[in-house]
């Protein structure tokens, strides 16, 4: 018979059961996350107009910050050479040299984006509406060249021009009753919008504000650093915003600098090609060509395939041999990007694999379109950083290994001596073939046990 504890009549329940406080607390957070996430379901629509009426506002401040990051290095070389001048002369050298480079520096980004669009603009509207209007004589073209490879096989070719009118008469309905129309109203309304080139304007003055009081906002976001945080943590937090600089930084000015070139080439061997009769594509068609190859080769890995598929079937509509040439000078070009101009102008700003630059640029391409595939790369190297630093400290914390080369091969940790041992592993048997050496070799085992026992 037991003995009651006379100490246990006093207690309250949750005091006899502290499990049931436990889960009691446990069911209630989990009630009110449940309804914290029905709520914001619900009212998600509405927060996401909010959010892009918010986007909407900033947009200034957006225009601005972009611009004023794109034109940094810019502001940076020139201010190395024009402060210390200008400090040893006059009284106030510095604040004049950063409102002088300011204004440089917006005067040269200004200049080279109304040359660029200067050269390019004209000449892009022209191919763009002489493809569209010769698209009829292309599609004949084709047809013409298919017919006359397929006049052994009337049946095949039958079949095949019956399904290419129907394609080629959609593909004429669409460029002249939806793209055409849609092409000239977005030329039109990028110009003549006001909102547009208001933003664009008030941009351009917080890129000057940014640009001449960065080193301002930098010691205000500094001072609150380590107001609210420890000095450690501080140091950590500035160190990773310095690392996200660095690469941010370096990837889309680098990148930005590789396309232009990329693209500049592009033209110049067309060109060329074109100069000495290789193709017979009309100049404008050249300019079309290289800004598409340009403006993709904006993006990693894939960028280079984006750009050369449409590209090589409008040469495909003019020649299908002139496309054949087109390819193997867009292999050369991006082999010679990929090895020798790529590796000079990035280097390995980001440090990630080309498994996880695929990965990156799937993900944020399919979650923000292009921007995503742009940025997505640097953005993912970031975190992947971060994981990288919060693992490393983990396995400190314990002692362990950060090598990643000491994890490799058949290796286990001893929880004794925290080392690494060689481990063989005894997998059991999956297919019927592996089950049938398994129990061989257990019947042959008892075979020899069974001798043994009578030897012995």
């Amino acid at each position: 018979m037991s003995v009651e504890d006379p100490t246990q009549q006093n207690k309250s329940a949750f005091q006899r059961h502290p499990h049931y406080f436990q889960w009691g607390l446990t069911a209630f957070c989990v009630i009110v996350s449940s309804a914290v996430v029905v709520f914001l379901l619900q009212w998600l629509p509405g927060i996401w107009t909010m959010f892009r009426n918010l986007l909407g506002i900033l947009s200034p401040f957006i225009y601005g910050f972009v611009m004023a990051y794109l034109l940094m290095p810019i502001f940076n070389g020139l201010y190395k050479r024009i402060q210390p001048r200008l400090s040893q002369r006059l009284k106030n050298g510095t604040r004049i040299a950063k409102g002088l480079c300011s204004i440089l520096t917006l005067s040269i980004g200004i200049a080279i984006v109304g040359i660029l669009l200067w050269m390019v603009l004209p000449q892009l509207v022209v191919s763009v509406f002489s493809l569209l209007e010769s698209m009829d004589d292309y599609l004949n073209e084709i047809s013409s060249w298919v017919a006359a490879l397929l006049q052994d096989n009337p049946v095949i070719e039958r079949n095949f021009l019956q399904i290419y009118g129907e394609f080629s008469q959609q593909i004429v309905d669409w460029v002249q009753n939806i793209a055409l129309p849609q092409l000239v109203e977005l030329m039109t309304g990028v110009v003549t919008t006001v909102s547009v080139l208001f933003d664009i304007l008030i941009g351009i003055i917080i890129a000057l504000y940014i640009l001449n009081s960065k080193d301002t906002f930098c010691a205000q976001a500094k001072k609150m650093t380590y107001s609210l945080f420890s000095i450690d943590r501080a140091n950590r937090i500035m160190g990773r915003v310095a690392y996200v600089h660095r690469v941010f930084g370096g990837f889309i000015t680098g990148k930005l600098i590789d396309s232009l070139i990329i693209g500049l080439l592009c033209f110049i061997g067309l060109r060329l090609f074109i100069g000495f009769g290789l193709m017979t594509m009309d100049q404008s068609f050249a300019l079309l060509i290289s800004v598409i190859i340009g403006v993709t080769n904006i993006i990693p890995f894939f960028g280079p395939f984006i750009g050369a598929i449409p590209s090589t079937i409008l040469i495909m509509v003019i020649s299908p041999v002139q496309a054949v040439y087109f390819v193997l000078f867009i292999l050369a070009l991006q082999q010679f990007d990929g090895n020798i101009l790529g590796p000079k102008i990035l280097g390995n700003s980001t440090g990630l694999s080309s498994f996880w630059v695929m990965f990156a640029i799937l993900l944020f391409g399919g979650v923000f379109g292009f921007v995503g595939m742009a940025v997505g790369v640097p953005l993912f190297a970031v975190l992947y950083n971060a994981v990288t630093e919060i693992i490393c400290s983990l396995l400190q914390k314990r002692g362990l290994s950060v090598d990643t080369n000491d994890y490799r091969g058949p290796k286990r940790l001893d929880p004794a001596t925290g080392e690494f041992v060689e481990v063989k592993e005894d997998r059991p048997p999956v297919s019927a073939k592996e089950r049938r050496r398994a129990a061989e070799k257990a019947r042959e085992a008892q075979k020899q046990q069974k001798e043994q026992s009578k030897k012995g």
